[in-house]
C-alpha cells in the first residue's frame, strides 16, 4: 500500500517533542515542535501513558516522537540535549 501522507516520511520518523503534563493514570500530554507553532508553544497531543517510558513522564523532558502515516504517536525515546 503506497504512503498517502502529504508529509515527507524524514519529516514523520523524528520530531521533536516535550513532557507537558500528565493528565490522569492513563494519559499524558506531550508537545510537538515546541518553540513552533501555536503561539510558540507547539502542538499539544494527549496520549497513553504506556507509550512514554516511566523514566521519562516528568514534566519538560524533552523527547522524540516518531508519528505513523495517520499522524498518530508510534513511538517515542529520549532526546539527548
Amino acid at each position: 500500500m503506497q504512503d498517502q501522507s502529504k508529509y515527507p516520511r524524514e519529516w514523520l520518523e523524528q520530531v521533536p517533542a516535550v513532557v507537558f503534563a500528565r493528565l490522569s493514570n492513563t494519559e499524558i500530554r506531550i508537545l510537538l515542535h515546541p518553540g513552533n507553532g501555536l503561539a510558540e508553544g507547539g502542538a499539544p497531543r494527549d496520549i497513553p501513558i504506556d507509550q512514554v517510558p516511566a523514566d521519562l513522564r516528568m514534566p519538560n523532558t524533552l523527547l522524540w516522537v516518531q508519528l505513523d502515516h495517520k499522524m498518530q504517536v508510534a513511538r517515542v525515546w529520549k532526546r539527548d540535549t
